[in-house]
């Protein structure tokens, strides 16, 4: 096969992914949002997330990296039970088991349904370590979200707090918005933000913040690749952080 044939033949099978069927379910559309929809009754979807941070591009002894396995059930079409491995390495520590957590999401009705769709979202987390520097955390989410023709609106409001010593609750939202390209692919725009905690409330360049435009993408009816840089806009955010996504339904 010369390499004019190739060139189609490889251009056909990359249309037939982005254009060809959308999967059964709805998979997720966002890297930092945490997404209105939950898995089918009895349905099991995996997830894999890769977050590659440098909060300094030009010194490479703080770059680091967290890995997250994530399986999710659904207990029902509406409540979706979830759990968490997460791993960490930076070069001072080398690998290590950051924590496990598991996770409830339920929403309240079929997409479409109400003017707004909700859902919310709680979530406990077990660092792995001596208690006497770690403590377990509980966070809450308010999920709201909104189809409009091709386009999606989401945000998450966040809330979260150790729950082994005396702590503030530590404030931060999350909003996007994507746009179907193609029945398969999607483009989207987040922003994460950092709001202090409950007790010194407040947004400015001492609260970590990032923009972070992503593609999502089916390479399979049922595996799912989101991709995106994170650009950090504060001086206590982290110069860049490469995030990656992989989801696969079952």
């Amino acid at each position: 096969m010369n390499g004019k044939k190739l060139a189609i033949v490889i251009g056909i099978l990359i249309g037939s992914q982005l254009c060809g069927p959308v999967a059964h379910a709805h998979q997720r559309d966002y890297l930092v949002n945490q997404p209105y929809y939950t898995a089918k009754k009895g349905e099991f979807e995996v997830e894999f997330y890769n977050d590659m941070n440098l909060p300094e591009m030009d010194n490479d002894d703080t770059y680091s990296s967290k890995h997250q396995i994530e399986v999710e059930y659904g207990i029902t079409d509406h409540l979706q039970a979830a759990f968490y491995e997460v791993y960490t390495w930076d070069r001072a520590e080398d690998w290590s088991r950051d924590e496990f957590k598991v996770e409830g999401k339920y929403r309240f009705a079929e997409p479409g349904q109400l003017p707004l769709d909700i859902a919310l979202y709680g979530e406990y987390a077990n660092p792995n370590g001596s208690r006497e520097t770690h403590s377990d955390d509980v966070e809450t989410k308010l999920i709201l979200s909104k189809d409009i023709g091709v386009w999606n609106f989401t945000a998450n409001l966040i809330a979260e707090r150790a729950i082994n010593e005396n702590a503030e609750w530590d404030l931060e939202y999350t909003a996007g918005v994507n746009y179907a390209v193609t029945p398969r692919t999607r483009l989207g725009l987040e922003l994460q933000q950092s709001l202090g905690d409950s007790d010194s409330f407040h947004a400015d360049s001492t609260q970590p913040a990032y923009i972070i435009p992503g593609i999502y993408m089916n390479i399979l009816p049922n595996v799912r690749i989101l991709v995106g840089p994170a650009f950090g806009l504060t001086r206590a955010s982290d110069d860049i952080q490469f995030k990656s996504l992989v989801e696969v339904e079952f």
